[in-house]
């Protein structure tokens, strides 16, 4: 008998959430050109961190709110969920799968590791601990015939990306990059400057993002126009944040968010 995932702790009620959630778009507009009045700037957080859907080009997707139901893209959320999302032309429908469903659809009767235990295997091979870890991405996927898992984690000032073979737990590849890890303290004595550590505090609350959940890359004083700034950037969950706030003041001057998958 197959090893069933357990990829979503408590997925009844994640799911139930996101079918709730997630409509096509389209579906306000495929009967006639008509204009209606949506109320947007509607935000998603998953589990925890500020989520940035997008399409399969990396435009950002506007997530809005007509007659009481929010409208969102099923394939960007989906697959932040770890769902397998395809669509179906001939019958126009959007197909939603769970790991362990394709495991069972197309991995016959073997024996398959969880998504846990490939998390395990990745760090003890990085010999990183799961506290010191930020996950961006554990996906399952099928690749020349077989499934494996995609694995990319932070820890420090390291990126780590594994590819684990689902049947075995054999590693197929592993990479390690080190980032542009930077911090550069206020200028000693001069009192005109917040600190980095304020820094920090600022962009993280700026974020909605704690700090036992971010991962930072960069913290450096600099100066631009003649003006001393932050420039800041962090990790949380599958987003990238980059900040940029006046030393002297504490104004953010400017914020980009991105997926990083």
């Amino acid at each position: 008998m197959m090893k069933r995932t357990e990829f979503w702790k408590g997925f009844g009620v994640g799911f139930a959430a996101l079918l709730l959630l997630v409509c096509l778009c389209m579906t306000a507009f495929a009967a006639s050109n008509r204009t209606i009045e949506v109320e947007d700037g509607v935000g998603i957080s998953i589990n925890g961190a500020v989520f940035i859907p997008k399409d399969v080009t990396g435009k950002q997707v506007p997530v809005f709110i007509y007659n009481g139901t929010t409208y969102a893209p099923v394939r960007a959320i989906g697959e932040a969920m770890g769902l397998d999302v395809q669509y179906d032309s001939a019958n126009q429908m959007v197909l939603l799968t769970t790991q362990d469903r394709m495991l069972a659809q197309n991995g016959g009767t073997g024996s398959y590791i969880s998504d846990d235990r490939a998390k395990e295997i990745a760090l003890k091979d990085a010999g990183v601990n799961a506290g010191d870890a930020i996950f961006l991405k554990v996906k399952l996927e099928r690749e020349n015939g077989r499934f494996q898992y995609d694995v990319e984690f932070y820890s420090g000032s390291s990126e780590y990306e594994y590819e684990i073979d689902a049947a075995t737990g054999k590693i197929l590849s592993a990479d390690r990059e080190l980032e542009d890890f930077i911090v550069t303290p206020s200028p000693a004595g001069s009192g005109e400057t917040i600190t980095a550590e304020r820094a920090k505090e600022i962009a993280l609350a700026d974020a909605g993002v704690s700090a036992n959940n971010a991962a930072f890359k960069k913290i450096k004083l600099d100066w631009d126009d003649g003006q001393p700034e932050y420039e800041v950037e962090f990790y949380a969950g599958s987003m990238e944040y980059e900040y940029k706030i006046n030393a002297r003041t504490g104004k953010i001057i400017s914020r980009e968010i991105e997926r990083r998958d």
